[in-house]
Parts: structure tokens; sequence; C-alpha cells
């Protein structure tokens, strides 16, 4: 990669790894719907904004409006919501490290999506080291007591699988504009979560580092990521660009630990190196 490349790239890592850090702090006085909600609103504005700029449109038809709500659901309003919720439980490094499995469980089960996918003993190998780092940070005593900790950790796992779907989707019904699909699949959730946001709303007196933090998840990690995601593909193809998968759940973890003073347990030190092994070996190529 050229530098300029380099830099881009660096900072969608820094995005996507310092998102869960804003989440921890917006969930302290905001709830996790009204998060959501607000981030995505925001997001919705400047990435239709970023696309008019660009003399785009949302003029997609049927087909690809089908297409970006299926993935504003799926890939923005659930998974968003289950880190959300999770984040009231859990530290924000945790969350990190545990959503890192995501790539992994894409290229799991990619076999079920597309024919030409086989599950070879690379993908096993990778799988069973991934999700084994996922067990040390669950710890093996979790099912004894479902409280609202282990509830928050299987929350994650959701979102994760809900971001592995949204890739085979999206890989299954590509879009000839990814950046039209990218403002209107925010567009499509950010409407959705503002609907169940208005009926459910309760007065609450949300703190100035929460409402900071919802402006920051809408204009970086949703809007801003999403148009440098689209602008690196092309340029520097989607293998290198999977490589911020390494970095995104050691920036979590490291953010939580210098900003909020969280103190990750011995088994997420030891989890660290499987995870990472685990989407190295699922993504590296054969």
């Amino acid at each position: 990669m050229n530098p300029k490349d380099t830099a881009i790239w660096l900072c969608l890592a820094w995005l996507w790894g310092s998102s869960f850090l804003a989440i921890g702090i917006a969930v302290e006085t905001v709830s996790p719907v009204d998060v959501v909600a607000g981030r995505m609103g925001i997001g919705a504005a400047f990435l239709i904004l970023i696309l008019l700029l660009g003399k785009g449109s949302l003029k997609m038809g049927w087909r690809g409006w089908l297409i970006a709500t299926a993935v504003g659901l799926t890939g923005n309003v659930l998974p968003f919501l289950l880190i959300s919720f999770a984040e009231q439980r859990v530290d924000s490094g945790l969350a990190a490290l545990i959503m890192g499995i995501a790539p992994v469980v894409t290229l799991v089960l990619a076999p079920l999506a597309h024919h030409e996918e086989t599950l070879g003993r690379r993908k096993i190998v990778g799988a069973l080291v991934g999700f084994g780092g996922v067990g040390l940070l669950v710890g093996p005593s979790a099912f004894d007591d479902m409280g609202y900790e282990t509830l928050a950790q299987l929350a994650l796992l959701g979102a994760a699988f809900c971001y592995a779907f949204t890739a085979l989707f999206s890989r299954r019904f590509p879009h000839e504009k990814p950046m039209q699909t990218a403002a209107a699949s925010v567009l499509v959730g950010a409407l959705f979560i503002g609907i169940i946001s208005m009926a459910n709303w309760q007065p609450q007196t949300a703190s100035l580092g929460s409402l900071l933090a919802i402006l920051y998840l809408g204009i970086g990690p949703t809007a801003l990521a999403a148009a440098i995601y689209f602008y690196l593909i092309p340029r520097i193809g989607a293998g290198r660009l999977q490589q911020v998968n390494y970095v995104v759940p050691i920036l979590g973890t490291l953010l939580g630990i210098f900003i909020l003073g969280e103190q990750p347990s011995l088994n997420t030190w030891i989890a660290i190196p499987f995870i990472l092994a685990a989407v190295y070996i699922v993504t590296r190529k054969a």
C-alpha cells in the first residue's frame, strides 16, 4: 500500500476499534435503543451527504431497496443493538475481542451460501482455534449461572453472526453501486430503529459524554468508516482490507484499559493470541 492508503487503512482500524469504547460511554446514561437510533440517524445524514457530494443518488429500484433493507437490519440495527445491550454489562475490551471472531464465522459459514466455497481443514482448524479463544473469554463456568453477563456475551456472539450473514448476503446479492447501498441501508435502519425508539421513548438524563459518544459513533464508525471501506476495496483489495481485523480487537482492548480503566482478566490475555491466530488461519491464502 502507498502511504496515503496506509493512512486511510489505519484510520478505518481506529474508527472500528474505538467504536467499542464509544458504545461503552454512550450506554452509561442512554438506553441501547436510543444509542442505536442516534448513531444511525446521524450516520444516515452524513452518508447521504457524502453520496450527494459525489453526485450520486438514492435511485436504486425495488431490488436495490430490498438489498438495502436486509443489509440495514442485519448489518446495522440488530448487531448495533446487541453490542450496545452487551456493553451495559461487560467491558468494551471484552466486546471488541469477542467481535473479533466475526471474520472467522463468515468464512466458516461461506459454504452454506456459496457453493464454490469449501470447508477445508484450514477453516475447520481456524474455527476451532477462534471459538476456543471465545471459550476462554466466556469461561467454563459461564453456563452454570445464566446471568446478565453470560447473556451479554451471547449477544456479542449473535452480533458476530449478524455481521457474517450480512457479508455473505452482500456477496450473494451485490449491488453495482456499493456506496449507494451503504447510504440506503443505514437510512432504512435509521427509520426502523427510529420508530422503535419513539414508540418506547422514556425521559432520561443523558450525560454530555454519552451524547458526544453517540455523535462520534454516527459520524465516525458508522458514516465515515463505510465511506472509507468502499473507497479502499477497489484500491487495495478485500484481502488486504480484511487485515484490519487483526488491529480492531487489540485496539478495542487497549482503549478500554487506558481510557475506561478496565482490567482484563488473565483469560482475556490468553484468548487474544487464539483469536488473532484464528483470523490469520482463515483469512490467509491457502
